[in-house]
């Protein structure tokens, strides 16, 4: 009988970590949560997008302002809840706070203020990152993006810095 507990336990605890290592098991996890707004983006819809907002700029200062990396998505995924109860942030904030880096994962920034918690992660396939998962909770609302795409380092950066103009 202890055997059998044992290796239940074992079996939880595995089955977490690996659930903390998949974000896309996260993201499908939190997109059942009763209030949660989904939205997908591909890249014909991004094209779209692009060409109705540079049509529609007649200063041509939206070509000049757009980050490169923005050619190199294939598509983006919101996931967003609006004041969530008590049991979601709690399992939002363990989700984030129990991510470790490994299997092609790793976190390029971690912000833990007061109420608001972001944390920014990639995932590399070979040489080039394959995603880009921005997870975001404050006191309102609980947000997870993920943008995919065939990224480099330097597109990694420039998104790091279009974070942090937009804080």
């Amino acid at each position: 009988m202890k055997k059998y507990i044992f290796s239940l336990v074992l079996t939880f605890v595995a089955v977490q970590f690996t659930y903390a290592q998949d974000l896309n098991g996260f993201m499908s996890e939190f997109s059942k949560q009763e209030g949660v707004q989904r939205q997908l983006v591909d890249r014909s819809m991004l094209d779209m997008s692009m060409k109705a907002a540079m049509t529609a700029d007649s200063t041509g200062q939206m070509v000049s302002k757009m980050p490169a990396f923005m050619q190199k998505i294939d598509s983006i995924e919101v996931l967003a809840i609006e004041k969530y109860s008590p049991e979601v942030k709690t399992k939002f904030l363990e989700g984030i706070q129990s991510f470790k880096d490994g299997n092609g994962y790793a976190t390029l920034l971690s912000v833990n203020e007061a109420d608001d918690n972001v944390k920014i992660i990639s995932h590399k396939e070979g040489d080039l990152f394959t995603g880009v998962y921005i997870l975001v909770l404050d006191n309102e609302d609980a947000v997870i993006v993920k943008m995919s795409g065939n990224l480099t380092e330097s597109d990694l950066t420039e998104i790091l810095k279009e974070q942090n103009k937009n804080k």
